[in-house]
This record gives structure tokens, sequence and C-alpha cells, in this order.
């Protein structure tokens, strides 16, 4: 008797998208590439919505709503609502200084009613000491998870442990890092292969719909793709054969050692057996 069985597949799945709301911001924090201050540009809510019908053609875990600082997004409560409708099952991620979190109870409700998790940067840039002390307890106690970042060349020791010490105390995480926008003097990476970041697969959608695999990648001229093209959920996964410009100084970057990251696998043929 002839039975047929396939071959388990294995998907690729984004581990998050992150949608670039706006460009606007209330600090102008010297390292920071992703900020124009008070002259940025948001991103219409229309176009935030067709944004969000586009993602749902591909898997992903995390839906990650960044800046620019979000909050300051003229329909930042609506958008939140949106995306949560969208995906009700994905982990909703806000970046955040938290400055306008601490000062306008309304963007607060929004964040607590739809969001998972805060990630908040904390420095002598952002300058939002106070801030971030009156609001990871208010997170906290909702049960969001928030993770605290500093620049390590832009914070005091003391106010590292200062953050520390926030965080130790209501269960929060607190995690440090070089500044990887910009050159600060470190040796190039040798560039051996590409990142394995790449291989992880973040998603990060610009304002005006440009899509970079990579954080950190904001140079126009390193825009793959865009969220409107006809193949978008094909080219998020497609191989990835060179380097972003800011691979060369990233303190971020690890080796692969893949000259090419490779396609999603492709489903299995069906097989017959006597």
């Amino acid at each position: 008797m002839a039975s047929s069985s396939v071959l388990p597949v294995t998907q690729r799945t984004l581990k998050t998208a992150k949608i670039k709301i706006t460009t606007k911001c209330n600090r102008r924090c010297d390292f920071c590439i992703f900020a124009e201050g008070g002259q940025g540009e948001n991103m219409p809510l229309d176009t935030f919505n067709q944004v969000l019908d586009r993602l749902e053609q591909i898997p992903f875990r995390q839906l990650h709503i960044n800046g620019g600082e979000p909050t300051v997004h003229r329909d930042f409560g609506q958008l939140s609502s949106l995306a949560r409708d969208h995906f009700p099952d994905q982990i909703m991620v806000l970046g955040s200084n938290a400055i306008t979190l601490a000062r306008n109870e309304r963007l607060l409700e929004a964040t607590l009613a739809h969001y998972d998790q805060v990630l908040i940067g904390c420095d002598e840039e952002h300058d939002n000491y106070d801030e971030v002390h009156a609001i990871v307890p208010v997170l906290r106690e909702a049960g969001k998870t928030v993770v605290i970042n500093s620049v390590l060349e832009a914070i005091a020791p003391d106010r590292l442990q200062e953050l520390a010490e926030l965080c130790g105390e209501h269960g929060a995480i607190h995690v440090t890092n070089h500044v990887h926008h910009i050159d600060v003097g470190q040796p190039a990476n040798a560039l051996g292969g590409l990142c394995d970041r790449n291989v992880d697969q973040h998603l990060m959608i610009e304002v005006d719909g440009d899509c970079y695999r990579c954080f950190n990648a904001m140079a126009k001229n390193d825009s793959e793709f865009t969220v409107w093209d006809d193949d978008f959920a094909t080219k998020v996964f497609a191989p990835r054969r060179k380097h972003y410009d800011f691979c060369l100084k990233c303190h971020e970057y690890k080796d692969s050692g893949l000259q090419v990251v490779p396609a999603p696998a492709v489903p299995a043929r069906r097989t017959a057996s006597v």
C-alpha cells in the first residue's frame, strides 16, 4: 500500500519588524542619526495602516514602534491601537526616552494598554534621569518588561550605578553599549563575512517606506527595497550579499563567516513509499 509523507520544512521568521513612525524628537543627541529634533516628519496614520497591512504578509515575532521619539507623534495612541488590533499575538515593543510618558498621562495610558515591552535610552545625551526614575516603577507595576540602555561614552559611573540600582529594585533590565552610529575611534571591522544579525532577520521600515535588514543602517543608498514593492515579502527573506555602510564601524558587528545570507528553506518534495 502506497503512503506519502512530507519532510519537515524550516521557515524563516523575522525576529523583529521595526517601524520608524517619526523622525521628530524632544531631544537632540549628538550620536543619534535617527531623529531630526522638532523639524522631523511624522508617518501619516493612513500610511502606517498600510504598512501594517504589508507586514501581514510575513511571519515575525515582535513589532517594534520607534522613531525619533514615537510618543511625540500626534497620533501615537491611535496608531498603537491599530498595531495591536492588527497583531494581537505579537509582542509589542516601544522604543522611547520616557520623557513624555512621565509627563503625559494620556500617552502613558496608551503605552500601558498596547505595549508589552518598553526600551528606554538613558544617559547624559537624553538627560532624562528624573523621568526614568518616575516611569520605571509604573511600567513594572503594570507588568511591562523594561530595558534601560545607556551609551557608555555619554554617562558617568555614578549614573550607571544609579540606573543599575533602580533596575535592581524594580526588576527592570539595564544594558550598556558603545556609540555604534558614528566612528568614535574604534578600529575598522575586518568584514570577513556578513554580520550574523542579518541571519536573525531584523527589518526596519522608515517613515517613507524604505527598508533595511539592520537597525543601524540608515543611509539612503543602503536601502534595499521598500515596503511598497510588489515582491516585498520575498525581498525580506532574500539572500544578502553585501555589507551596509555602517558595518565597517559598527560596534555590534559580529562576523557570521557567511559570504551570502542563506535564502529560506525550500519546501521539501513529497515522497512516496510502498
